[in-house]
């Protein structure tokens, strides 16, 4: 069953790359670079090296839309991520992130809610002149698993 592989998830966005690892339904391991998105070179270069390191069975990776407002530069980062996973010997799944919840604070509550190693890193919210937390990111990620694999839960759940 899928959900009881290692999954790595890589999110992107502006300045940041972010990625969580789940073992079943336990987040394990997660980390943000920002060398990771400052190019293409550097982002296939991370992502290598997380996969040596992580050594997932399953990799999500985020499609990008032509509707999506994501710049040109981090579509040209998770372009090569989604390269260096497309080439490993993982079974990689690339999904867009659809949009289930009124803003992105209100996902990272509720995953959250369902990983409780992820509330030190919940944001409490910012005003609309303050820039976005960093911590985002993880959530982000988390997101692209549920989205390619619907929620994991516990085996005794």
């Amino acid at each position: 069953m899928i959900h009881d592989r290692r999954i790595l998830s890589i999110a992107v966005a502006s300045g940041r790359v972010g990625h969580v690892v789940l073992e079943g339904a336990n987040v394990v391991h997660l980390g943000m670079s920002k060398k990771a998105s400052m190019g293409p070179a550097e982002a296939r270069a991370f992502t290598a090296q997380a996969l040596e390191d992580r050594r997932p069975d399953v990799v999500v990776t985020e499609k990008v839309l032509k509707k999506s407002k994501k710049g040109s530069k981090t579509r040209s980062v998770i372009k090569a991520i989604t390269e260096v996973a497309d080439c490993a010997d993982v079974l990689n799944f690339e999904v867009s992130r659809g949009r289930s919840h009124d803003s992105r604070f209100d996902e990272a509550r509720e995953l959250a809610a369902r990983y409780p190693k992820m509330e030190p890193y919940l944001p409490s919210g910012r005003k609309p002149w303050e820039a976005e937390p960093k911590t985002l990111i993880y959530f982000e990620a988390l997101s692209l698993i549920e989205s390619a694999l619907g929620r994991i839960s516990a085996p005794n759940q």
